[in-house]
């Protein structure tokens, strides 16, 4: 009888899951490989629009179990999970979150903390999923707290897998959906009742404090207890005015590709210059902290470089259309759901620190509690580095310990 190769294996199983999903099921996937980048790997290729559509939102499609040697000391099972969302026009689309549990979760009585990566990408290699597997996650050591106290963790590929950076509903969508489909997963121990903290910086502070904006209107039962973010894009065209032809000028370009992604309507390459054409096809395979994590830098290229220089008009940004969609992408719109701990830098090099004081005033005067640390001498780096105030922000108010407010 002849032997069966590893790949026919594999084949097999995919068949099987196939079949399971087909079904109703969880679809179990093979075990993912530290050789294979998310570019390359068929988990990450969603089902069809019909079958997306005929699942509800937060749904695991399928998942599997990954290598656990960068949590192996906190963490019993680690598994990727594709899930069901929506897009910011309402499109049913597929997602893809990493959920780690700890050694030390309880039987019952379980608590999420979902953590929002300051992954800033325009490819699916930089996917905090992905680099969890590769083990090259810049922030993997930041959620040990909360592992060492028992709580579940989720990580989330917000973006998409479109990577529609700095879309703030597709954003808020892919967080909300993510901790659903925990909730849902039927080896976490959870349920929508689990208490649930949002954390994160940078680009992983904006879709914090999307996801605690939208998350009344689009998952109300979530039981979101308090969000912890710092380093704030409150509104994304300020960040790219203030970048422009500075160290971080490359935010400014994947930023406009990101939300032309999220835009059809608009295509940048109608306005780009023949430099603009080329630097927007070299972004699309960029991600901030590519240096440190295997993958194409998105500030080395383009450090110092103005927008002028790629974009045919001056004043690109103050476009009708442009500022449209930047009004469309701003926080503070809607009524947040759960109480915030929010930490800015007052020498902060890429976010306007006037848009996150306004922010924050917006806050009080709806009634929110909200405590607000203006750092003095932090910068956008420097605070990056510096989780453990978030943290213990979330972990009181998953203990249920009341928030704290310097809003009077």
């Amino acid at each position: 009888m002849p032997m069966t190769s590893p790949a026919s294996a594999a084949i097999s199983l995919l068949s099987l899951a196939g079949a399971l999903h087909t079904a109703g099921a969880q679809q179990l996937y093979p075990m993912a490989s530290t050789a294979v980048q998310p570019v390359n790997d068929r988990f990450y290729v969603a089902p069809s629009a019909a079958a997306l559509a005929g699942v509800q939102p937060g749904t695991v499609l399928r998942y599997r179990a990954i290598p656990n040697t960068t949590y192996s000391a906190r963490v019993n099972e680690a598994y990727q999970l594709m899930y069901r969302s929506t897009d910011g026009h309402g499109v049913p689309v597929a997602a893809v979150t990493t959920v780690l549990i700890p050694k030390a979760a309880p039987a019952t009585g379980r608590k999420l903390l979902s953590y929002q990566a300051m992954y800033d990408s325009l490819q699916l290699n930089c996917t905090p999923s992905g680099l969890t597997v590769s083990g090259k996650l810049f922030e993997k050591g930041y959620v040990n707290t909360a592992l060492d106290h028992g709580v579940l963790v989720v990580m989330s590929d917000y973006e998409g897998l479109q990577s529609q950076w700095m879309a703030g509903l597709n954003t808020a969508h892919g967080v909300l959906d993510g901790i659903r489909a925990v909730e849902r997963f039927s080896k976490s121990g959870l349920n929508s009742a689990a208490p649930v903290g949002l954390m994160g910086y940078s680009g992983g502070g904006h879709a914090t404090a999307w996801a605690n904006e939208v998350a009344l209107e689009y998952a109300p039962e979530l039981n979101i207890v308090g969000a912890a973010m710092g380093g704030l894009p409150v509104k994304p065209l300020n960040v790219a005015k203030k970048v422009d032809g500075t160290l971080f000028a490359g935010v400014y370009f994947g930023a406009v590709l990101g939300l032309s992604r999220a835009n059809p309507q608009i295509n940048p390459e109608d306005y780009a210059t023949p430099a603009g054409l080329t630097m927007l096809k070299d972004m699309g395979n960029r991600c901030l902290l590519g240096t440190l994590e295997g993958q194409p830098e998105m500030l080395t290229p383009y450090i110092f470089k103005k927008g002028s220089q790629y974009l045919k008009d001056p004043n690109f940004l103050d476009l009708p259309e442009m500022q449209a969609i930047g009004a469309a992408n701003n926080l503070g719109n809607r009524l947040p759901k759960a109480p915030m701990y929010i930490f800015e830098g007052m020498l902060d090099e890429v976010m306007p620190l006037a848009d996150v004081d306004q922010l924050v005033k917006t806050y009080c005067a709806q009634g929110q509690k909200v405590q607000y640390n203006r750092v003095p001498l932090g910068d956008h780096v420097t605070l990056a580095l510096s989780p453990s105030a978030s943290m213990n922000y979330v972990l009181d108010r998953l203990d249920g310990k009341a928030a704290p407010s310097t809003c009077n």
